[in-house]
């Protein structure tokens, strides 16, 4: 069985995309994270890895990614536009050109995170509930969802990620492979 070809990929979690650069499209993030794929890798795998290794499972999620796609090459100039990557079949384009230009080493992905949103909390129910008012055991009282109901938000805080070598390995930045 051949061995499968496995790549970096840069993703920017931070910043924007600057248009306005020499070689067409830039990342301003200047701490991408490095993650492993394989031509294998789906859009789901990619979202996970990137969300596990910023420690942000579940509290975020990615909207999107925007991939800086080489347009043109001459001589020793590269040229990237924006492809945004929102499924399998965009992901595939990735790989694509990755085949077409051996030029560019290392794909560069901008992540576009946003917070998830609880299940429970932004439901708007309109039903009525009984309640037995305390001390009182004839007559319940309605309660309605049309008064406003105060409850404490509340607020999810991830996990800080820590920056510190705990095997003594230097150098193992990329340390999540994907099939």
């Amino acid at each position: 069985m051949a061995s499968e070809e496995s790549f970096v990929v840069l993703v920017h979690h931070r910043g924007s995309v600057n248009r306005k650069t020499r070689s067409g499209v830039k990342f301003t993030d200047k701490n991408p994270l490095c993650i492993v794929v394989t031509s294998t890798t789906s859009y789901d795998d990619l979202v996970s890895a990137v969300l596990m290794k910023l420690g942000l499972d579940g509290a975020k999620r990615v909207k999107k990614f925007f991939y800086r796609i080489p347009v043109t090459v001459l001589q020793n100039t590269v040229k990237y536009d924006c492809f945004t990557i929102n499924n399998d079949v965009d992901l595939q384009v990735m790989f694509l050109c990755r085949r077409q230009f051996p030029e560019v080493r290392t794909p560069e992905l901008l992540a576009r995170l946003v917070d998830v949103v609880s299940s429970s909390g932004g439901s708007n129910r309109n039903t009525n509930t009984l309640v037995n008012p305390a001390g009182s055991s004839s007559r319940p009282a309605v309660a309605s969802s049309s008064i406003p109901v105060y409850e404490p938000v509340v607020q999810h805080v991830a996990s800080p990620s820590f920056a510190v070598d705990l095997n003594g390995t230097e150098g193992e930045e990329c340390q999540y492979y994907l099939h």
